[in-house]
């Protein structure tokens, strides 16, 4: 049930990466509710903020009551937002987001997520669902950015058995190059060993696109988090159209923000 929350921070961590930060806040309802895709709109910034900004939840404990957003800072929202300290308030509206990330239900399917920067947060979420409900799954991060600590979001993962795969532009960590470079590497090594393959990716738009066509390319499904423009979050101002291969839009985020790669006319 989409709500409005002032939910006191517990935590606003600085990260390796620079200006980025991980903000864990006590909000028992998202936390119960949230689901992979799903985003939350806040508002920060005082005067300065006219509309709300969204932002993909990272993770969740409903035992605990916590939920938290991984977040840079560009902007008068995010500037304040990184000045909060625990026991300070955030304002937001959610859970956000009709259509969410959905794993594959087979048990032998490796699970490829594909990220860059800020998008890797709800393939992080993903990841701990798809090893809750199955713990031996096969699941894989292929994560890119600039250079090594711009390699944000994959913290913890190994820990629940996820093999991490970066990808840095510089060679500074991992595979040097792009992540479809490596995503085409993973997806052969899947096909001669007759793996069934699933990919879910989210980050920068040019990369999804490039995901998308790849997986597309060698028949392997796809789902991929549009990072559109989300003025509203709830479906009323249009400002999120994604275009669809039928001639027809999508609202980003209340028929979104997670579509099939093969639906979405770039």
């Amino acid at each position: 049930m989409i709500r409005r929350t002032i939910a006191p921070t517990l935590s606003n961590t600085p990260l390796d990466a620079p200006n980025h930060f991980v903000m864990t806040f006590h909000a028992p309802e998202l936390a119960r509710e949230a689901l992979p895709g799903q985003f939350i709109a806040v508002a920060a910034g005082g005067g300065m903020q006219i509309l709300r900004r969204p932002f993909s939840v990272y993770s969740v404990d409903p035992e605990a009551g916590w939920a938290s957003i991984l977040y840079s800072v560009y902007g008068p929202a995010t500037s304040t937002m990184a000045k909060m300290k625990p026991g300070d308030e955030l304002d937001f509206i959610g859970p956000l987001g009709g259509r969410v990330f959905e794993a594959d239900p087979d048990p032998s399917c490796h699970h490829i997520m594909v990220g860059g920067g800020y998008g890797v947060p709800p393939l992080a979420f993903l990841c701990r669902n798809i090893r809750a409900a199955n713990p031996n799954a096969r699941i894989t991060v292929i994560s890119g950015g600039r250079t090594k600590n711009l390699l944000v979001g994959t913290d913890g993962l190994e820990e629940i058995g996820v093999t991490l795969e970066p990808c840095t532009n510089d060679g500074s960590c991992g595979y040097h190059g792009l992540v479809t470079g490596r995503l085409e590497e993973v997806l052969a090594e899947d096909q001669t060993a007759h793996q069934p393959s699933y990919v879910y990716t989210c980050g920068p738009t040019p990369m999804m696109k490039a995901v998308g066509d790849l997986s597309i390319e060698k028949g392997v499904p796809c789902q991929v988090s549009m990072e559109v423009f989300m003025p509203c979050g709830v479906g009323i101002c249009m400002g999120c159209a994604v275009a669809r291969h039928d001639g027809t839009y999508a609202r980003g985020c209340t028929d979104g923000p997670v579509f099939p790669a093969r639906e979405v006319k770039w």
